[in-house]
């Protein structure tokens, strides 16, 4: 289950991570996501305190209507942050977007 909670820690273990740099590329796998309950309170305040440097691409693969459309309001709401993210229903047109060669991500 994909829950409120659980999608701030993500964020705030990747920025606590001293590997961690906010120039880095991101695939947000969500293929295997079955149940959710996030809140769209929860996406813009993840949107708005973005770890990302501004232009950088993010990928979220999201093949289930309801995740697929959550991903598109987090799409909207970085867009007015100045970040990027490109919503997918496969890992192979986030590869593409990304520009990397096909199957390195599956």
């Amino acid at each position: 289950m994909l829950t409120d909670n659980e999608s701030v820690e993500h964020y705030q273990g990747m920025a606590d991570d001293p590997a961690f740099r906010p120039t880095f590329r991101q695939v947000c796998d969500l293929r295997d996501v079955v149940e959710i309950d996030v809140s769209a309170a929860a996406i813009r305040d993840l949107a708005q305190s973005s770890i990302f440097a501004a232009g950088v691409q993010r990928a979220f693969v999201a093949p289930q209507d309801a995740l697929y459309g959550l991903a598109r309001m987090l799409q909207a709401f970085v867009e007015l942050e100045g970040t990027e993210i490109g919503v997918f229903r496969s890992m192979a047109e986030a590869e593409e977007w990304l520009r990397l060669p096909p199957g390195s991500l599956s």
